[in-house]
């Protein structure tokens, strides 16, 4: 089966997750081949304000860049961020083809809440009857209480998410930074995959106030 019509299969599981968990619940379907558009099905986006095209999170991103799917079927229960600041318990089911290569994410974001206790078990074993399929790989199951996922709806806002994250391990401003500093941060930023999305170059250059010229000489270096 082609990989498309793999994920498609998946779309009635984006609306049946949606309608079973109820409003709070929002349910993506990521097609990875194309991260700046990769959103191709969804349902109560208006909790992160994402629609239909909306590219891979920085943490999608840095999970197809480490190639995290090779070992495990999922990541769940860590806690991601909308942009208006509403923290989620979110969980990421890898969709893989016949050579183990990912395809897609499914993607579930629970609004946290003192009543969605139950909604949040309930969704647990949803994703716990999608790794039956593959019950001896490891379900990569964590309890992180950092928010490691900022769930943006454009390019720009993804690209400014990853960037922010690794400046705020420096405690000082980027034109005190050494040439190692901004080349570790580079560095960083090439490891969690951001450079896959277009334009990131720019926006990198002209954050570390340097020329992209710099940036490619960063990212060339061992």
């Amino acid at each position: 089966m082609k990989s498309k019509k793999l994920l498609e299969t998946y779309i009635p599981l984006v609306n049946f997750i949606a309608d079973i968990v109820g409003p709070h619940c929002e349910v993506l379907l990521h097609d990875v081949v194309d991260v700046q558009n990769s959103v191709i099905a969804i349902r109560n986006g208006y909790m992160s304000g994402r629609q239909l095209g909306c590219p891979l999170t920085d943490f999608g991103l840095a999970l197809l860049e480490k190639k995290s799917y090779l070992n495990q079927n999922a990541v769940v229960n860590y806690l991601s961020r909308t942009a208006n600041g509403d923290k989620l318990r979110s969980s990421t089911y890898f969709i893989k083809d016949e050579n183990n290569e990912l395809i897609g994410m499914l993607c579930v974001n629970i609004l946290l809440s003192p009543d969605n206790t139950s909604v949040k078990n309930l969704t647990d074993k949803l994703i716990t009857v999608l790794l039956a399929n593959n019950p001896e790989a490891n379900t990569g199951v964590t309890e992180e209480e950092n928010v490691v996922e900022s769930l943006y709806s454009s390019i720009e806002t993804v690209v400014d998410s990853a960037v922010e994250k690794i400046l705020a391990e420096y405690d000082m401003p980027v034109e005190r930074m050494s040439i190692d500093e901004k080349t570790a941060i580079v560095q960083k930023l090439n490891g969690n995959g951001i450079f896959k999305i277009k334009g990131a170059i720019t926006k990198v250059a002209s954050t570390l106030q340097t020329s992209e010229s710099t940036i490619y000489r960063y990212l060339s270096c061992k």
